[in-house]
């Protein structure tokens, strides 16, 4: 498994970070996420073999979020 950190922005509460969440779990490959708004942040563990933290991110942006990857 694989860990990255997307920097996302346009979150402003709880509800938001679960959108995301919701919409990160659904990709093929994806372990774990962990969204959480006041740090502008959510960290995945994914299957580098299934999926790229580029997909991630953009699984976030067609949710309506900001998503940039940190690491």
């Amino acid at each position: 498994m694989n860990t990255v950190t997307i920097k996302t922005s346009g979150t402003h509460c709880p509800s938001c970070s679960m959108l995301i969440e919701l919409a990160v779990d659904e990709i093929d490959g994806v372990d774990s996420v962990r969204s959480d708004h006041s740090r502008d942040a959510a960290t995945v563990e994914y299957d580098s073999a299934k999926t790229s933290p580029e997909a991630v991110a953009e699984v976030i942006r067609l949710a309506g979020y900001g998503a940039d990857i940190v690491a």
